[in-house]
C-alpha cells in the first residue's frame, strides 16, 4: 500500500472511539486536496479489525480503520500517486487517440480530467518536497 493519498473530493470520516460507550467519537471532513499520510503504526482491535495511523496535512493525526481507508480508494475519494501517474498515462493515451479521430467532446472531456489530475500529482509533490524541506533542516 503507497504511503501517501490525496482527496480528490470533499468527504466525512467517522472517527472511532475506542472508549467505553465511544464518547470521543466525532465525524471530521476530509477536504479535497488533503494529504493523507499511512504510517507504519498499526493496531488490531478485537471486533473491529485492523486500524492505522494516518496524519493528514501533518496536523491532525488519529486511527482509521484499514476497511474504511480501502473504502475510500475504491469510492475514488482518495488516490495515490502511483495510481495519478497510471490515470495521467490513460487521460493522455485518451487525448491522443480523440486527436487522431477529431473528436472535440472527447478530447475537451479528457483534457479537463488530465487538469484536474496533474493538480492532484503537483499537490502531492508539494508536499513531498516540503516533509523532505522540513526533515533536512
Amino acid at each position: 500500500m503507497d504511503k501517501h493519498f490525496i482527496a480528490v473530493e470533499s468527504f466525512e470520516h467517522q472517527i472511532d472511539c475506542f472508549c467505553p460507550g465511544g464518547i470521543h467519537a466525532e465525524l471530521l471532513r476530509i477536504n479535497k486536496e488533503d494529504i493523507i499520510e499511512v504510517t507504519k503504526d498499526c493496531n488490531f482491535v478485537m471486533d473491529k479489525g485492523w486500524y492505522v495511523w494516518v496524519v493528514i496535512n501533518d496536523h491532525c493525526s488519529f486511527y482509521m480503520a484499514l476497511e474504511d481507508l480501502e473504502k475510500y480508494m475504491m469510492k475514488g475519494l482518495l488516490i495515490s500517486r502511483l495510481d495519478l501517474d497510471l490515470k495521467i498515462n490513460y487521460l493522455q493515451f485518451l487525448i491522443d487517440q480523440a486527436l487522431d479521430k477529431g473528436d472535440e467532446v472527447s478530447f475537451l472531456k479528457y483534457s479537463t480530467i488530465l487538469k484536474d489530475s496533474s493538480e492532484f500529482k503537483a499537490g502531492l509533490e508539494n508536499y513531498y518536497r516540503e516533509v523532505i524541506e522540513n526533515h533536512s533542516i
